[in-house]
């Protein structure tokens, strides 16, 4: 096939992922493919299936196009450059496709090129958060406050309280650049809320994996803790992943984030994050600083000359209108009808797998997989 037609291939391949990625009205996401793999590395990854696999099995689709070492070669070439995903475990290493967030984007870090970046912003706006982020479905990653603007409430779980999960955590840790913010400078719109480029957090097997690409510093749990301290002075939403044990945790704001931005933009965007919190104000407190407002990085306080009030419509309990109130009179509450995330990076997908292609699919995609079958 020739290149165009390679490429809308591969779009459609990878559209049929958890996370979809999906046709757009201009092409943009056919431009971003063609920044992210050359025509053979395009080819080779039609061969790949949402599920991780041995280079064996992927060989056998391979149709004699290179033998098994020339593939191992290509697919590790193909995962340094972040296009495809590479996981180890004690059977050696298994490659998957790789869906554009959480994922090719983010791998770009220390790579990222102007051109990449503006396709990327004009996609996720045109077309790809509306049917990726901003669904009824679980969502890849959710809001989480800092420990002490919950302090109020009592039993919190470790996966809302995360200086408690850092504290307990055996690590290791590892900071990264953020790529929202490196994407933005390499545009000439740096961040306006701070300074701070090295806080994308990774916790765990994820950090060492990023470690070892020398793509992030390792760090220890107090400098964790301090930069976690360090997002809540400077204004930051924390967002980590959307499970009880999470791998990552971002601090976001409104004016880099591509989440938050896009959000901003919708009439209620709280209906679209998971969070266990909402903000109120006690009037009897309120000063009428203005200070939450200024913090609010969702547009969901409004203060001007009269008493705060939140739009819960809005307001994505981060708390970073709690923690900075001098008189105390705005609280996060909790909300009804909370649910657990799910509990790590696996059963996050398989959840939103299920989501996305029903429970039969689902099944029918579980047993292709264990005969070698691609999805």
């Amino acid at each position: 096939m020739d290149d165009d037609a390679l490429y809308r291939e591969l779009q459609r391949h990878l559209d049929r992922m958890p996370v979809p990625y999906p046709a757009s009205e201009t092409g943009v996401e056919i431009r971003i493919l063609k920044q992210l793999f050359t025509p053979e590395e395009a080819h080779l990854a039609l061969c790949l299936s949402t599920f991780p696999e041995s280079p064996k099995t992927i060989h056998r689709r391979m149709r004699h196009a290179m033998n098994r070492e020339q593939l191992a070669e290509a697919l590790d070439r193909m995962a340094e450059k972040g296009s495809i995903r590479k996981v180890e475990d004690n059977h050696g290493p298994r490659y998957s496709k790789a869906p554009l967030v959480l994922g090719m984007y983010e791998a770009q870090v220390n790579q990222l090129t102007p051109e990449l970046e503006r396709d990327v912003r004009a996609y996720f706006h045109e077309t790809f958060a509306q049917s990726a982020m901003y669904t009824h479905r679980t969502p890849q990653m959710r809001t989480v406050p800092v420990h002490k603007s919950i302090e109020v409430e009592r039993a919190v779980a470790n996966y809302d309280d995360i200086r408690k999960f850092v504290e307990a955590s055996p690590g290791p840790f590892a900071a990264l650049n953020c790529i929202c913010r490196q994407g933005k400078d390499l545009t000439g719109e740096p961040c306006r809320q701070t300074k701070e480029r090295q806080n994308c957090l990774m916790i765990g097997g994820l950090a060492t994996m990023m470690i070892e690409k020398r793509s992030a510093r390792p760090i220890s749990r107090d400098e964790m803790l301090e930069l976690l301290e360090r997002a809540d002075r400077d204004g930051l939403v924390l967002e980590p992943q959307n499970a009880r044990e999470p791998l990552f945790i971002c601090c976001c704001c409104g004016c880099c984030c591509g989440v938050l931005t896009t959000a901003k933009r919708l009439p209620r965007p709280a209906d679209f994050f998971q969070t266990d919190f909402v903000a109120e104000v006690c009037a009897d407190g309120c000063q009428i600083c203005g200070m939450c407002e200024t913090r609010c990085q969702m547009d969901a306080i409004v203060s001007g000359d009269e008493v705060a009030r939140v739009a819960s419509e809005r307001c994505i309990g981060c708390g970073l209108c709690v923690t900075t109130c001098p008189s105390g009179a705005v609280r996060l509450r909790r909300k009804e009808g909370r649910k657990a995330p799910p509990k790590d990076t696996q059963a996050l997908y398989g959840t939103i797998f299920q989501e996305r292609f029903g429970r039969l699919r689902t099944a029918a995609a579980m047993a292709g997989h264990l005969v070698g079958r691609k999805f």
